[in-house]
């Protein structure tokens, strides 16, 4: 897919690591607002875990490898998954390089996050971001990204490499 200015995604979910306290309310109310669709995963790390949240790539690695067409790139750049084509073979899962889709299957289908879509279209942030109690979530301007890059985990991809940021 070429980048466009209507495909390309504006916002991206960011992590500050240093004011995550590891409370998963962000998979409560991602699970609750998507009707049982965990939609975040966890990663351990020596002082605890973190959520994984799709990083939305430019061009998503997961569409490609998708043998049944279910994910796909909306206009507004954000990769959504179709719950009737999906049939659960997790060629996603192994084609994401930062593993941030889960191999767990709900409903014999793999949960994909959405940034969720229906809250982007009354112009706010998603569930996660909402719900986050200590603010380390929050639905930042790509371009601005590089301003607190030491402490921001958001990894914007790029094309196919999963090392070169934006």
């Amino acid at each position: 897919m070429n980048q466009t200015e209507s495909s390309t995604i504006k916002n991206s979910v960011v992590l500050n690591l240093d004011r995550c306290i590891g409370c998963r309310s962000c998979s409560a109310a991602c699970y609750y607002g998507h009707r049982g669709m965990p939609n975040i995963t966890f990663g351990v790390i020596k002082e605890g875990t973190l959520p994984l949240i799709c990083r939305q790539c430019e061009e998503p690695a997961c569409v490609d490898a998708c043998p049944a067409n279910a994910l796909q790139k909306e206009e507004n750049g954000v990769t959504t998954r179709s719950r009737m084509l999906c049939i659960g073979c997790l060629s996603c899962v192994y084609a994401c390089p930062f593993g941030v889709i889960s191999p767990v299957l709900t409903l014999r289908q793999v949960a994909k996050c959405d940034y969720c879509q229906d809250l982007l279209e009354e112009g706010q942030p998603p569930r996660c971001v909402q719900t986050c109690p200590s603010g380390a979530l929050s639905f930042r301007k790509c371009d601005d990204l590089d301003k607190d890059a030491p402490l921001l985990l958001s990894g914007r991809m790029v094309g196919k490499d999963p090392y070169k940021r934006r």
